[in-house]
């Protein structure tokens, strides 16, 4: 109970409503995505729609690159569409005759412009559009594939070095050090071409098949208890530095980082943001 404790009093002690970056240059949220075909994981678009558009309050940050928006292909077509005209493109549905069968870069171009639609209308002749995403299945292979998009956008559209942006990516292309040993994620290949970058992981109490994204666990081999941090705090959403002193974020892991790292050595912020119908009972003292 003592790591309990302490992931509690740190969370209490130092949780805020916003986030102090300082002066990062680019600010990587990484995110469990939401699923394409499913409304079961809407509430994590609902708490990275709250994030990305709190960050882009910020003038200095002068573009928006995203692993959502494929960087070829429909989904782009249709990013590019609503940025230019404010056209929607018809919904998807589920339900409907052929649903199963649809391309799924065509359920994107259809998904994506409304899962984003607060973003863009936030970002239209306002700001750079990055569109980093990759068709690419393997983890390894994508890392460097959405670096290289981003690479190209920042070149394509003549952004300085040195410019400020927000970048949304997956949890593992986001971390500053790796999920599995010897993979270079996407961060750390920003990084190594002399960006300075800051990670901000977003996590909500959904849970899925037994699953959990507010799950986290000892830094230990085998087996652990979880620890749902939404059960810790009544506070939501709430952010906090994982790195300062004395901080338990040390000494825990996410479920699917096998590397060695812990949270802290991963993301310098969190974003816990719990659903207030399913919130988890607090964690008794």
């Amino acid at each position: 109970m003592a790591l309990v404790d302490d992931l509690r009093n740190y969370m209490n002690a130092h949780g805020q409503a916003a986030i102090a970056l300082g002066a990062a240059e680019v600010v990587i949220v990484g995110e469990s995505h939401a699923f394409l075909k499913s409304h079961v994981g809407d509430f994590r678009t609902t708490a990275m729609t709250r994030v990305v558009r709190d960050l882009l309050k910020d003038q200095r940050f002068r573009y928006f690159g995203n692993e959502s928006f494929q960087n070829a292909g429909p989904v782009r077509q249709a990013i590019r569409a609503y940025l230019q005209t404010g056209a929607l493109p018809p919904d998807f549905d589920a339900a409907a005759p052929g649903a199963d069968a649809m391309d799924f870069q065509e359920v994107g171009a259809r998904v994506m412009p409304r899962r984003f639609q607060p973003v863009l209308d936030d970002l239209r002749a306002k700001r750079y559009v990055l569109a980093l995403g990759s068709r690419s299945p393997s983890d390894p292979i994508r890392h460097s594939r959405l670096a290289q998009h981003f690479f190209e956008e920042i070149a394509d559209r003549r952004i300085a070095r040195g410019t400020p942006g927000v970048l949304l990516l997956g949890a593992e292309h986001a971390a500053a050090k790796p999920f599995r040993m010897g993979e270079t994620t996407t961060r750390i290949i920003l990084e190594q071409h002399g960006y300075r970058c800051t990670s901000i992981f977003i996590m909500t109490d959904l849970s899925i098949n037994g699953l959990s994204d507010d799950s986290v666990f000892r830094m230990a081999s085998g087996h652990v208890p979880e620890i749902r941090l939404g059960s810790l705090t009544l506070k939501s959403p709430i952010s906090f530095n994982t790195r300062l002193a004395g901080s338990p974020f040390y000494r825990v892991r996410l479920q699917y980082s096998e590397s060695g790292y812990s949270i802290a050595d991963q993301y310098e912020f969190v974003v816990l943001h719990t659903d207030p119908v399913f919130r988890l009972p607090p964690t008794a003292p």
